[in-house]
């Protein structure tokens, strides 16, 4: 199934009764992740307030912080199958007690460790740089009559040659490190301004000697060991956490999920209304799980009521909701289905208002199709199939719902991108079709057709040629050209194949327009829609959307006409454009009264909604033409894949050969794939960036409102633990 274009149906559900079974009834309402609870304000002056967190709570923080702490630390695989909440408890304060805290231990100490080991690093820099120095650490201070500088130089110049020019005798050593000119001077009291002022000449910057006494190269050798001995330390234990990941992960992971759940379960009361014998609770639950809802608390409740009737109400051309004080309803997606992965699209964006229709299936289409569009290579598609296919291996098993949908968006867009570079003939930026070619010549001399003859693009292999056998006839047609052909409008043609550089670049230019026109208007018809539904009916609709169609289409008909008019159409053709242009041009204008009456109705000044009308209706023209971005984008993604094959693979053909140089060959072959998936990548991210753009920006805001909130129901998604509901 494709999928449901509106969102879940939601109710209103408040429950009352008695404290004591406030907790029996948390502990139900978690297990069925149901309730999306509206937390109380405490206002009101009603004697209510809120609730106090369980008694365990803390305890349950505590446990779960060290969880968290330990989670992050270790990879465990998946659970086979669902624990029961019995059976976790048991773990929690049996093996899995003494275990975590032990491993919690050996992190702890892995922490420290690096710590350590980065302070060694650092002391193991700092020797090697004293040892160059050639003198003992214990000489390098403590004097009484003498001062030592001790530093780094950055400028040019002889340290003792400054000194001497400043008059100043002491005792200098210094030496070149990695980390840069290291310096000891050593002078008298009396001399250490003057060396001072000479050192700053040269760029001195002092720096903290090692600790330490004796040689520096006997102290450097004593912390290599050490810093060595803490390595050694700090494998052993990350191994170790290795092997406790896999005899103790699949049960940490059950234990960790029911800690989350038994937190939220603990401090739930805190979100709702209580006195001091009895509570309320307010909140939202998706329609079709009322009964369950009421069936599974209703024995721990005096009084229960439910409320479908929520959707807002409005009126006029402003229309406005029943009641402004009360809350909308969260928004839960539908069941979506195939378009299910477009889900991570339209939570870009946001959750739509309640009741609205929901764009998720429509993205389903035309984000895919317009992704393929622009990469359309059947290398490229292949790859990021198999990207999509490899995420997939990787989270299916971990319950990580955004990469599992990840995959499967990656999955829809590598097999457009795999359709629209078979109907281009392409891959790997090589056009794979021969084309039909005629010498000029002949066809100045007037020779007939039986002078030509099918010819592939020059610099295309024989292994990317080879794959025109995928197509009927080996890619040579009776046409000449294609093996399909339907002729538009203005003179686009569709074709099969369709050749997007070499003899179709005007087609796809004018087809993206076309592509636009189409996407924008089912936009206004979703909005005039929504208007009629829930929103400012037919008034809405009528000023607020077909207003705008008006404009959109008349002005697209107006400007076809227009520039089929400047060739030679013939006489009954040229009356039917001259009707066409008119009737566009009305439409354009009944279409900017319109919006100038809704601006008005909007509270502006009718003179600036006279300006502002036609001035809104021109700034469809670059809206539409946004789309254009689907022809550009693509085309240079094929002249970035083209360059690296003009300019590489003969190197590669050439150094192959006899007499040829396997070295320039394989450098070549290796410049060759690097640009292959430099391609793929800028294929991957550009397309994705533009589709998405065409999507949120030009088509989504002509009828989409993202006020909506995310249906957040209590407890979270079950996935290693059985729910315990007690029933």
């Amino acid at each position: 199934m494709v999928g449901e274009m509106t969102n879940r149906p939601m109710a209103r559900f408040m429950a009352s009764g008695l404290r004591s079974n406030l907790d029996d009834v948390m502990h139900r309402l978690v297990g069925l992740n149901a309730i999306d609870i509206i937390d109380f304000d405490g206002e009101g002056g009603t004697g209510l307030e809120l609730g106090s967190p369980r008694d365990d709570h803390e305890d349950i923080a505590k446990q779960l912080t060290t969880y968290r702490s330990v989670s992050s630390w270790i990879n465990p695989e998946s659970p086979d199958r669902k624990a029961t909440e019995s059976n976790v408890r048991e773990w929690l304060s049996g093996l899995l007690k003494d275990a975590v805290a032990d491993v919690a231990s050996k992190i702890e100490r892995i922490e420290d460790i690096s710590s350590l080991i980065n302070s060694s690093k650092e002391r193991v820099q700092s020797l090697e740089d004293f040892a160059a120095l050639g003198v003992d650490l214990d000489l390098l201070d403590g004097y009484n009559s003498a001062t030592t500088l001790i530093g780094r130089i950055s400028g040019k110049g002889s340290v003792k040659s400054s000194l001497k020019e400043a008059g100043v005798i002491g005792f200098v050593a210094d030496a070149k490190t990695e980390r840069g000119h290291l310096c000891l001077v050593v002078v008298r009291n009396e001399d250490a301004d003057s060396a001072s002022k000479a050192l700053d000449s040269l760029g001195f910057t002092a720096v903290q000697p090692p600790s330490g006494e004796g040689s520096p190269s006997t102290e450097l050798s004593a912390e290599k060991k050490n810093l060595e001995s803490l390595s050694d330390e700090k494998n052993n234990l990350e191994t170790s956490l290795e092997d406790w990941s896999s005899s103790h992960g699949p049960k940490f992971l059950c234990g960790l999920e029911l800690l989350e759940r038994d937190f939220v379960e603990s401090t739930a009361p805190t979100r709702i209304a209580v006195s001091k014998y009895a509570f309320i609770i307010d909140g939202w639950v998706v329609a079709d799980r009322v009964e369950e809802v009421k069936t599974s608390i209703g024995s721990y409740c005096s009084h229960i009521h439910v409320d479908t009737d929520v959707a807002p109400k409005h009126h006029g051309l402003h229309g406005h909701h029943d009641d402004h004080n009360s809350p909308s309803p969260p928004i839960a997606f539908g069941d979506h289905g195939l378009s299910k992965p477009m889900e991570l699209l339209t939570d870009a964006v946001g959750r739509s208002d309640y009741g609205k229709i929901d764009p998720t299936v429509f993205m389903l289409f035309t984000y895919p199709l317009f992704f393929g569009l622009m990469l359309g290579d059947m290398l490229y598609g292949l790859m990021t199939l198999g990207l999509g296919g490899l995420v997939y291996m990787k989270t299916k098993d971990s319950g990580n719902e955004l990469g599992i949908l990840g995959a499967k968006l990656l999955s829809y867009i590598g097999i457009s991108t795999i359709l629209f570079g078979y109907i281009y003939g392409e891959f790997a930026g090589f056009e794979i079709l021969p084309h039909y070619h005629c010498e000029a010549a002949l066809h100045a001399a007037g020779a007939s057709s039986s002078g030509c003859h099918w010819v592939f693009t020059d610099g295309v292999p024989s292994w990317a040629s080879s794959l025109s056998i995928m197509y009927p006839n080996g890619g040579e047609f009776s046409n000449h050209h294609n093996l399909f052909e339907a002729n538009l409008p203005m003179g686009v043609v569709l074709a099969f194949p369709f050749h997007r550089v070499t003899g179709n670049l005007t087609d796809l230019i004018l087809l993206t327009i076309y592509l636009g026109v189409v996407h924008l208007m089912v936009a206004f018809v979703l909005g005039a829609i929504d208007e009629i539904r829930h929103g400012h009916g037919w008034s809405g609709a009528l000023f607020g959307k077909v207003s705008w169609m008006l404009v959109l289409g008349g002005g697209f008909f107006f400007s076809y006409a227009y520039l089929i008019l400047q060739g030679t159409p013939s006489a009954e053709y040229e009356a039917l454009l001259s009707d066409i242009q008119i009737g566009g041009a009305v439409a354009v204008l009944i279409g900017v009264a319109l919006i100038v009456v809704h601006l008005t109705h909007e509270n502006v000044p009718l003179p600036v909604a006279l300006l502002l009308g036609p001035i809104e209706a021109i700034g469809m023209l670059p809206t539409t033409l946004s789309y254009v971005r689907l022809f550009a984008v693509g085309i240079v993604g094929v002249k970035i894949a083209e360059a690296g094959n003009g300019l590489l693979y003969p190197m590669i053909v050439e150094g192959f050969s006899s007499g040829g140089s396997i070295l320039v060959a394989i450098i070549a072959l290796l410049g060759w794939f690097s640009v292959q998936i430099f391609a793929w990548v800028l294929g991957v991210f550009s397309p994705n960036i533009h589709a998405a753009r065409l999507h949120f920006v030009e088509w989504m805001r002509q009828f989409y409102t993202a006020s909506g909130r995310a249906f957040a129901p209590l407890g979270g998604r079950s996935q290693f633990v059985e729910v315990d509901s007690g029933q």
